[in-house]
């Protein structure tokens, strides 16, 4: 019997991560072996009790903080000293921010990309020398539809998002030279208990730096999202299935869309090079 692909997922206290976790870890085929990290190990029930009552040495749990020099060092050692390679890394750890960019500290600023693209930089970084040197591997980054198109009152949160499709695109040709592959999952709006709750979606701003004018702008696109989500969202397990058909496929693209309802967002940015198109679509969407 083949050895287990080795697989790291961040992010698998919640959402896409721990769909991502218990979809792999209980593959019929026992194809997998999968390492799910998460920042806050008090978080860690649902995975464990999986692990405890049928998933056995397929799911093993770990705390990882990815905005953690030290923490991402120490994971990656012990995973390596146990398995001596991985096979799979699936970027998921993120955050969400939906405000006016005008009202965002640059603390807050800095840790937005501090979890969401210097994270996938941490982890991409640790695992790429021994990924060449075994000429085997898959980076997963679980990026956006937010990754290719800029959302209102979504700046920061797009930002890096875009910064994580950058880098992997940059990347890409020099990896296949190694047969590393590498691939950013784009969904659209997704079922997880951030969007679940509208509350979760209160602007991050202090009231007395907006006009009035741009709060009932936010309010009336933070509606807009909340029935986007209610019509269009995948579940967490949808995305999970999509990611596990990524890692089976033979060869797979830089760019993956979960949702066929934002399947021609790619296409019609990219025959659009003044980029009016997409400003004009959102300025419709939201403001007209």
């Amino acid at each position: 019997m083949a050895a287990p692909t080795v697989v790291l997922i961040t992010g698998c206290s919640t959402g896409i991560g721990l769909a991502a976790a218990l979809l792999l870890a209980k593959d019929d085929g026992r194809r997998f072996k999968v390492y799910a990290t998460m920042r806050n190990l008090e978080k860690r029930g649902i995975l464990e009790e999986a692990a405890r009552r049928q998933l056995g040495d397929t799911l093993i749990v770990k705390q990882l903080d990815v905005t953690s020099d030290e923490s991402v060092t120490e994971v990656l050692q012990s995973i390596y000293s146990a398995e001596r390679r991985i096979d799979v890394l699936v970027n998921n750890a993120g955050v969400g921010l939906i405000g006016v960019l005008e009202t965002h500290t640059m603390s807050l600023v800095r840790e937005m990309f501090n979890v969401n693209f210097f994270g996938v930089v941490r982890l991409t970084k640790a695992v790429i020398p021994k990924m060449k040197e075994n000429h085997s591997g898959h980076i997963i980054n679980i990026t956006s539809i937010g990754g290719i198109r800029g959302v209102p009152f979504n700046a920061i949160y797009c930002s890096s998002k875009f910064a994580v499709e950058g880098m992997a695109e940059s990347l890409a040709p020099l990896l296949r030279k190694f047969n590393v592959k590498i691939t950013n999952v784009e969904p659209g709006p997704v079922k997880t208990a951030f969007v679940a709750n509208s509350t979760e979606m209160a602007p991050v701003y202090d009231d007395e730096g907006v006009d009035e004018e741009t709060k009932q702008l936010l309010e009336n696109a933070k509606t807009k999202m909340m029935s986007a989500f209610a019509t269009v969202a995948q579940s967490p397990e949808e995305i999970a299935q999509c990611i596990l058909d990524i890692i089976l496929m033979e060869k797979c693209p830089l760019r993956y869309q979960t949702n066929k309802n934002y399947a021609n967002v790619v296409s019609s940015k990219l025959v659009d090079p003044s980029g009016d198109a997409e400003v004009d679509a959102m300025f419709t969407r939201f403001f007209s």
